[in-house]
């Protein structure tokens, strides 16, 4: 009696593990399918739009490259009846927006909930650079509202640092 129970016990154990293990194999396949599904949904505009080179001192780089780096959590959404990619984010702590003089616990902040937005506008193909956007908000609150060519500049010296 004495060794049947360690091996009922042994038993016990064993099933709960295939299940386990059957729960963690059906939840990888539910994140494949749905990292698939999110991968799909971004259409071909968008991935040939992110393609797109810039030239910055005699450089190139693309758009894709560029917010990638410059940003963290970006996520693309293009806009095909206004030609317009917005490109959303949170902000780094990588000389993004310095001009603004963030105190430490701002930047702390805005590493955690700092959402930037960039707006690029593209007539017949081409970037329209004097129409380029950049909002950052932290807590509800607008902390820069900047609107032009320069603004690409400054992504591109963000990105080159």
């Amino acid at each position: 009696m004495r060794k049947l129970i360690p091996l009922l016990l042994a038993v016990i154990l064993l099933t709960g593990c295939s299940n386990t293990m059957e729960d963690i194999k059906n939840a990888a396949s539910g994140i494949n399918s749905k990292a698939n599904e999110a991968a799909t949904a971004i259409s071909i505009d968008v991935h040939t739009i992110r393609a797109t080179e810039l030239e910055f001192d005699d450089e190139h780089v693309t758009i894709n490259d560029l917010f990638k780096t410059i940003l963290r959590d970006v996520q693309w959404h293009y806009d095909e009846s206004k030609n317009t990619l917005k490109i959303t984010g949170t902000w780094k702590d990588n000389q993004l927006f310095s001009d603004q003089a963030f105190t430490e616990q701002q930047k702390q902040e805005l590493v955690e909930n700092g959402k930037v937005t960039i707006l690029l506008n593209f007539v017949d193909n081409n970037l329209s650079k004097n129409d380029t956007t950049a909002q950052m908000i932290l807590h509800n609150k607008l902390l820069v509202d900047q609107q032009g060519e320069q603004l690409l500049q400054h992504f591109y010296d963000v990105f080159k640092n």
